[in-house]
């Protein structure tokens, strides 16, 4: 087993937007600047300046709970829409070592005589 890490980490500045014209901060305007980093290895900085961290590897949220990124899978699809060629080359490169998770199979149901829905077993004729 590999004991690589990969931390998707994405940060957003606010910042107060600046007249052309004087250089001076608009009242009430403000921006957001986005970024997104790659790292083998979470520093103090990450922890304390980012929206959220995920685990890429192991595909699980490390934060961003107060962002409203609680899941890995809305994490990772904001992710692959805004960040596409960096997904797809973090992708070919870490392949091999991203945990699969578990689809759950298909079950069939089956209706019993007291109307019950529950999962087909060997006992139902």
């Amino acid at each position: 087993m590999s004991k690589e890490k990969v931390f998707i980490v994405l940060t957003h500045i606010h910042s107060l937007k600046k007249d052309p014209k004087t250089g001076k901060g608009i009242k009430n305007a403000w921006e957001v600047a986005e970024k997104v980093e790659f790292v083998n290895q979470l520093r103090d900085r990450h922890y304390s300046s980012s929206t959220a961290i995920a685990d890429y590897l192991n595909r699980k949220m490390l934060s961003g709970r107060r962002a409203g990124m609680t899941e890995y899978a809305q994490f990772e699809e904001y992710i692959r829409t805004k960040y596409a060629k960096q997904m797809t080359d973090l992708d070919t490169m870490y392949a091999a070592a991203q945990v699969k998770l578990e689809v759950p199979e298909e079950r069939p149901v089956f209706t019993d005589q007291f109307g019950n829905v529950r999962e087909k077993t060997v006992f139902d004729v």
